[in-house]
């Protein structure tokens, strides 16, 4: 439960400390008193979206700390834990709003995000506004409040996984199936490619050989000229070189038994003689091996010309086509592995959605029971405040097939307010004060059983009055037997059913304006209740009327 809202520069309000009970607490004051501002506080200390236009003026930051008892939340003190955040029963949750920085968030002095605010106050705290009555035209607002007083949220838990994770598979289908035709034409091409480089079946290295073959091939005339003109000159001419080099040889080995200097000289021409017959053998072998069919230059040319086509053709150097075929390969196979993918998909979405459509099944006769049962009590709730007719809650399949987040219901509000007339959606009902009564039985009773500690209900009052505002009241007192229960209203019968009575006054002093908030004992309680049924002045009647009031409570 609220124990405590401390308050700081928030609109009209400079500083407040508030301390809260169980039981009911009524909030009273004058129009524009600021009691509302009170639950904007509360809302966001519990991550409402803020705006820095709600900062005091002459201020730069706005401040506000709530203090909860949550020792006996088991939802909260789990929460916290998972969290690793220390707490001994007590949750202070601080926010912080700055004109020129973002706000703050602190769980027991802990920074945290604002979304976590969201995820917390959704365990502590139950805010009914003022025009609760408006939102029940909406769909969205009849399927949670079905749903928040059902007694199946794994199950809910479990459809919303189930379809998460079916839209994600779908999404995955979705992208092979707008490429589709791409996907076929690139998977065709890439055979044919792969088909032709493998006929090809270019080794490594072959395209440098074929090439040195080919210049050897192309100038073989002069090739055979060339090495038989040397060779003639070294060994084969009437004079030839290797004869002549002996006989210098010769020569010079004479002149070194003259003079040993010229032993280098002689060595030197000895190894030029060696040289020059391995040259001759050499250039006789390349000669007698040397092949000369043109029909083998006829070959390596259309090879080459094969080569350089699928070169051109794959954008790549000939040399590297061995590597072109080992990259398509690995493409081929990759693509083809995703045609695997996509059946393995199709299969596991045809899976998820037996799963769903089993499970959305069930969560429809649960919903049907909760509306069974919830349609029961807020009827009888009606009768209490002076309504007669009947209110039901239809739970419909949806018509279309495609999963959805929160099943396949078509949930709808019906009501009939006088006996005898058809159930018409609740949007059909015309007046005011009776869909204001209606939402106040609603609120009543699907929020009985979710187990949040604390309700807020502000001036959903609204529309009523008398005898039906009396047992508006009473009605907020019995639920505040379990629950702590804060009520804003202007209603003098209301008011009169809380446990404790706070007062919102706002005033002027030196051109600023100042909210504070009273607790009021009982004498303070019978003029607050006197001036709410009499307005400015209070008379000995009002005030007879006032005591009465709280003492039948």
């Amino acid at each position: 439960m609220l124990r405590q809202l401390v308050i700081n520069n928030l609109a009209v309000i400079d500083s407040l400390n508030i301390d809260f009970k169980a039981g009911m607490t009524v909030l009273t004051g004058e129009t524009g008193a600021g009691k509302s501002i009170l639950l904007d506080a509360l809302g966001l200390v519990l991550g409402d979206r803020a705006d820095s236009m709600i900062i005091r003026g002459g201020s730069d930051k706005t401040d506000i700390t709530a203090i909860f008892s949550v020792k006996d939340n088991s939802d909260i003190m789990g929460r916290l834990t998972e969290m690793e955040i220390e707490s001994d029963g007590e949750l202070f949750i601080r926010r912080t709003l700055n004109r020129d920085a973002p706000s703050r968030a602190y769980l027991n002095n802990t920074p945290v995000p604002i979304q976590t605010l969201r995820e917390i106050g959704e365990y502590l705290v139950d805010i009914h506004g003022q025009h609760a009555h408006q939102s029940l035209s909406r769909p969205k607002t009849q399927r949670e409040i079905l749903d928040q007083a059902g007694e199946y949220d794994s199950l809910l838990h479990d459809v919303a996984e189930l379809h998460h994770e079916w839209k994600q598979v779908n999404a995955q289908l979705r992208n092979f199936e707008t490429g589709g035709e791409d996907f076929a034409a690139r998977l065709t091409l890439l055979k044919y490619q792969i088909d032709e480089l493998t006929q090809l079946d270019l080794a490594e290295s072959e395209y440098e050989s074929l090439m040195e073959d080919f210049k050897r091939q192309t100038h073989a005339q002069d090739l055979m000229a060339t090495c038989q003109r040397v060779l003639t000159e070294l060994s084969e001419s009437d004079t030839p070189l290797t004869s002549q080099l002996a006989q210098h040889q010769r020569a010079i080995s004479a002149l070194c038994k003259i003079d040993n200097s010229l032993e280098n000289v002689a060595n030197l021409l000895d190894s030029a003689i060696i040289q020059t017959d391995e040259a001759s053998s050499e250039l006789n072998d390349y000669i007698d091996r040397f092949d000369t069919d043109i029909s083998q230059l006829n070959e390596i040319e259309n090879r080459l010309d094969k080569i350089n086509e699928l070169a051109r053709k794959h954008k790549v150097k000939p040399d590297k086509l061995p590597e072109q075929l080992t990259l398509l390969t690995a493409q081929l196979n990759q693509l083809e592995g995703g045609q695997q993918q996509h059946e393995l998909l199709q299969k596991k979405k045809a899976e998820l959605g037996d799963h769903y459509i089993k499970l959305a099944s069930d969560l429809s006769d649960k919903r049907k029971i909760s509306a069974n049962r919830i349609a029961l009590a807020v009827t009888e709730k009606m009768h209490e405040l002076g309504m007669g007719g009947k209110f039901d809650i239809s739970v419909e399949a949806i018509e279309d097939i495609t999963p959805h987040q929160f099943g396949m219901d078509k949930i709808s509000f019906m009501v009939s307010t006088n006996p005898g007339q058809p159930l018409r959606p609740i949007t059909k009902v015309a007046s005011g004060g009776e869909l204001s009564r209606l939402s106040l039985a609603i609120q009543i009773i699907a929020s009985k059983d979710n187990g949040v500690p604390t309700m807020v209900f502000d001036e959903v009052d609204a529309g009523i009055s008398g005898g039906i505002a009396e047992i508006v009241g009473k009605l907020l007192h019995r639920l505040a037997e379990h629950r702590q229960i804060f009520c804003v209203t202007h209603l003098a019968q209301v008011a009169s059913c809380g446990h404790h009575h706070l007062r919102v006054i706002k005033s002027t002093k030196k051109d600023q304006t100042f909210t504070q908030v009273v607790e009021l004992g009982n004498e303070e309680r019978i003029d607050e209740i006197a001036r709410m049924l009499a307005g400015m002045e209070i008379t000995t009647e009002s005030r007879a009327n006032a005591a009465q009031m709280l003492e039948s409570v």
